[in-house]
């Protein structure tokens, strides 16, 4: 396994104990389809989400939420849409980036988590927390 993944893999765990922890159920994790890929799917009373986790170290290369682009978002999107045709809700729905901040270089376990809710819409994917 490599670090990139090791590190993606650390931070989408700690960002579904965060989301556990703020009342939502997971649905599902890594969800795939021929357009992409949804890291966390969640819902709680009020809405179903559906999570992109970007997890870094310190923030040298800037925000994680930054690489949440047009392109991924859209992705995102689209496979949402396949995700809901095999599971209808009538909750809801909102598109969700959560940073996963590594700030410790000597202990991993030291971490800032950012929840965006709403970051963008299905409408045009515009990044709506910036």
């Amino acid at each position: 396994m490599t670090e990139k993944k090791r590190k993606g893999d650390f931070g989408e765990e700690k960002a579904c104990l965060y989301l556990i922890n703020k009342g939502y159920n997971i649905t599902a994790r890594n969800f795939r389809s021929k357009s992409g890929e949804i890291d966390i799917i969640a819902e709680n009373s009020d809405r179903f989400a559906f999570a992109e986790v970007k997890t870094r170290k310190l923030l040298g290369m800037g925000r994680p939420s930054e690489a949440v682009n047009y392109a991924k978002q859209n992705k995102i999107i689209k496979t949402a849409q396949i995700y809901l045709l095999c599971n209808p809700t009538e909750k809801y729905i909102g598109f969700d980036i959560i940073e996963v901040t590594i700030t410790d270089s000597i202990n991993p376990d030291v971490i800032e988590i950012n929840h965006f809710e709403d970051a963008f819409d299905a409408s045009g994917g515009q990044v709506l927390f910036v």
